[in-house]
């Protein structure tokens, strides 16, 4: 498994090049994935008799979903559904695969997972880095925004893994080695690179957490000033840097653009203009397939609330995802469906909440502040901006963080579940 975290970025590669040079997506690496698709569910099953209850609960749901779909839905192509499942289902299969892992395995082979994370982070980074300077890096927009996303595929995604491996690679570099700040300012690179306002967002994020955590126990120790020192200075660097980069110019180009529209449209529209704006910003149009999938759901038949519409809803000719990720998993799965998709998600989060505030201050240090900083980040990329639950090249960094944190904090408290 530490060599598999480390080979994300090479799989994401062979994928990205196979799609840019040859056109399709059946690579080696999808057939790497779904291998290990397979062995992390049945070592998951073997070692814990829930997690067998749960997968064989969760089968029977799935193949009933495909059952309601086959004739209601307008068109139904079971390998398009069949795809897409395998890809949503591919977070909770890592999600309790760690869960079980992490409960049989001793403290530092977990930390080699942590040691995993920053090597795959940094292979990114350099490859950001390098892509950049020689001027071969493919752009994130395939029309006026600019930023580009390396030798890598889909920018949503490279920018949802970045935001989440971050914070760890931030952790390494206040606890480890010096020359791990190398791999701190390529990321840092990547993220204003990408152009996008998640990359951003998850960088100041991290770096005041980490800024904050770090004179907490500078405060605490009486030493350790090089840390805030070296935050300080990259935190200044990145604001000053803000204006000059891909994220100002594409966030100018949004607003014109909104601006014009709404002029033209000044006659029929004379309220709401800032809000409509704002949105229309922050989530980059994706209330309007939200509305769409609004209209599919509530002229859906009964069984298709319960058990899903399936990938894209009812449409007629092309499939369109909201790429908010809670919301496609509810309109694609149902009612049931939502509620059985989440809840490993829901019981890992409460445990390791009621954990951390039933043990504060023991489990209150910045690692596990920095690991639930990368979480959170995760979780809130999947609701706003998607391509994470969907994608199993990102999703397994958010379930391997998850179960680590939960990891974390009982051992912090001196609990160990079963």
């Amino acid at each position: 498994m530490f060599i598999y975290i480390i080979l994300q970025p090479v799989l994401d590669l062979f994928t990205s090049l196979s799609l840019r040079l040859l056109g399709h997506d059946f690579t080696l690496g999808l057939l790497i994935r779904f291998a290990f698709l397979v062995f992390m569910g049945l070592y998951a099953i073997v070692f814990s008799k829930w997690v067998r209850s749960y997968f064989l609960l969760l089968a029977a749901f799935l193949i009933i979903h495909l059952l309601v779909n086959h004739p209601l839905k307008p068109v139904f192509s079971f390998s398009t559904e069949m795809k897409y499942l395998v890809k949503l289902v591919y977070f909770n299969v890592v999600l309790l695969f760690y869960f079980v892992l992490f409960r049989r395995v001793e403290g530092s082979k977990r930390q080699k997972v942590l040691d995993s994370i920053v090597i795959s982070m940094t292979i990114i980074g350099g490859g950001m880095v390098i892509s950049g300077l020689t001027g071969t890096a493919f752009n994130s927009y395939s029309w006026e925004k600019v930023g580009h996303v390396g030798w890598f595929y889909a920018g949503n995604e490279i920018g949802a893994i970045l935001a989440m491996g971050f914070p760890v690679v931030v952790l390494a570099a206040l606890q480890k080695s010096n020359w791990t700040w190398i791999s701190v300012v390529f990321l840092i690179y990547s993220l204003f690179a990408l152009g996008t306002k998640v990359g951003f967002g998850a960088m100041v994020i991290v770096l005041i957490f980490a800024l904050l955590m770090s004179l907490y126990s500078l405060a605490k120790e009486r030493n350790g000033w090089m840390r805030p020192t070296m935050l300080t200075a990259l935190f200044i660097g990145s604001l000053c840097y803000f204006p000059f980069s891909s994220l100002a110019q594409n966030m100018n180009m949004h607003l014109n653009w909104l601006e014009s529209n709404q002029l033209q449209a000044m006659e029929e529209v004379k309220s709401n203009t800032h809000d409509i704006q704002v949105d229309n910003l922050m989530l980059s149009g994706r209330e309007n397939f939200l509305s769409v999938q609004k209209h599919y759901f509530n002229e859906a038949p009964i069984l298709q609330k319960l058990f899903g519409m399936g990938y894209g809803g009812n449409y007629q000719k092309q499939p369109k995802m909201i790429e908010m990720d809670f919301y496609d998993v509810f309109y694609s799965l149902g009612i049931i469906g939502f509620i059985l998709y989440f809840i490993p998600l829901a019981w890992i989060l409460i445990r390791t909440v009621r954990h951390t505030l039933s043990y504060f201050p023991e489990s209150f240090s910045i690692r596990t502040v920095l690991i639930a900083l990368g979480a959170v980040l995760g979780l809130g990329i999947a609701f706003t901006a998607g391509h994470v639950l969907t994608a199993p090249g990102v999703s397994v960094y958010l379930g391997l963080l998850l179960a680590y944190l939960m990891n974390v904090v009982e051992n912090s408290s001196g609990i160990r579940s079963s």
